[in-house]
């Protein structure tokens, strides 16, 4: 047992890096992009604000969703009025007319019985 955790030693002790180890891991590393977008990208890189961005997008589609369909709802309700009023303003429209076709009829009834018979030549007679 004593050489294995010999070897284990061995193996886990501390040794220094080599000469410009960390120059040259430094220079692996891209450099941070400059301006906005990028960071708004690296923002969008994290898994909790993806998925509270993901989130934020379905809500707001169930808002607009939900919007648009109360305003189809009211434009519905908006005809339905509009298509109520116009059957009613026909019917009395119906009504009126047709009490004044009844009077004009009376009218034309009257006014022939109270004409003066008229002659072959279009004249009335004499009498």
């Amino acid at each position: 047992m004593n050489q294995l955790e010999d070897q284990l030693r061995e193996s886990l002790r501390r040794l220094e890096p080599p000469a410009g180890f960390a120059e040259r891991t430094l220079a692996r590393i891209p450099p941070p992009a400059q301006g906005w977008v990028p960071r708004l990208v690296a923002l969008f890189r994290m898994p909790a604000l993806r998925w509270a961005t993901v989130g934020a997008v379905i809500v707001c589609l169930l808002i607009a969703g939900w919007v648009q369909q109360e305003h189809a709802r009211r434009v519905r309700a908006e005809g339905e009025i509009a298509k109520a009023q116009l059957i009613e303003a026909l019917r009395i429209t119906s009504v009126k007319l047709n009490t004044a076709r009844r009077k004009v009829q009376d009218v034309g009834r009257r006014t022939s019985e109270l004409q003066a018979p008229v002659d072959e030549s279009g004249y009335g007679i004499k009498s």
